[in-house]
């Protein structure tokens, strides 16, 4: 599968700014598939992209406050809520787990990737996406405004963890995973391009919050050609606003 089948269907059923950054990283997914079983999604949500990345996995994980208790039907095998802390299965039995933007909301960032290391099975994989300082530094209204729209922004966007590629790395390999790949993935243009987005998806969410539903195709906006070149584009992870790792227990 190429991005634009994932651009394609993230577009039937979210607005504009999610489908742009999801649909790369469902690519990037997608490349590691199948994964050793049993499997884990460390912070389901919904459940919505775990369906379109990998169609099903084996265990949904996520604290009660979330999105959790809408998951679709048949998109995990199991739904565990937890603390946000511990998480309640044994020590080795994970073969993979997979994260999607959720680790830069985490408060406890270095409990919850013990608890990780934990459940893998020895060799397991960790592989995620997580957004880095680099996205907010990207943005225009950064560049304009400075430092009062980046402190909106985090606060708007719940960013509690927005590290540079090299603190990732080191609170990963602190842990004691290893890197085997990483990939930045979200260019400058790439950024600039998602925060126009968040505002031209205006519409959508009003007609989400009217009718429950993203009727408003505001992707017509761009050339689907430029678009789809630029979610392409890989860039170095010290200047990528987001980060795609796989590690290693």
């Amino acid at each position: 599968m190429n991005i634009s089948f994932y651009l394609d269907k993230y577009l039937r059923h979210r607005p504009l700014f999610l489908s742009l950054i999801r649909s790369k990283e469902a690519y990037l997914y997608a490349k590691h598939l199948p994964l050793k079983s049993p499997s884990l999604d460390l912070g389901c949500g919904d459940g919505f992209f775990a369906k379109v990345a990998f169609g099903k996995l084996d265990i949904g994980l996520d604290v009660k406050d979330s999105r959790i208790s809408e998951v679709e039907k048949d998109v995990y095998k199991k739904i565990i809520i937890f603390s946000g802390r511990r998480i309640p299965l044994e020590t080795n039995s994970i073969g993979t787990v997979v994260s999607n933007c959720v680790l830069e909301h985490i408060k406890n960032l270095d409990e919850v990737l013990r608890e990780v290391h934990r459940v893998l099975k020895p060799g397991g994989k960790f592989i995620i996406s997580v957004m880095a300082k680099p996205w907010e530094e990207n943005l225009l209204g950064a560049i304009i405004m400075g430092h009062t729209y980046r402190q909106w922004l985090q606060q708007k966007q719940r960013h509690l963890n927005l590290l540079t590629h090299s603190q990732w790395t080191t609170a990963f390999t602190t842990t004691g995973f290893k890197v085997q790949t990483e990939v930045g993935y979200l260019s400058p243009t790439a950024c600039r391009l998602i925060e126009i987005s968040h505002y031209l998806s205006l519409p959508s969410l009003l007609t989400y919050k009217l009718w429950g539903t993203w009727n408003v195709r505001s992707a017509t906006y761009f050339n689907f050609a430029w678009l789809r070149q630029t979610l392409v584009t890989n860039v170095s992870p010290n200047i990528s606003g987001a980060i795609f790792f796989e590690l290693e227990k």
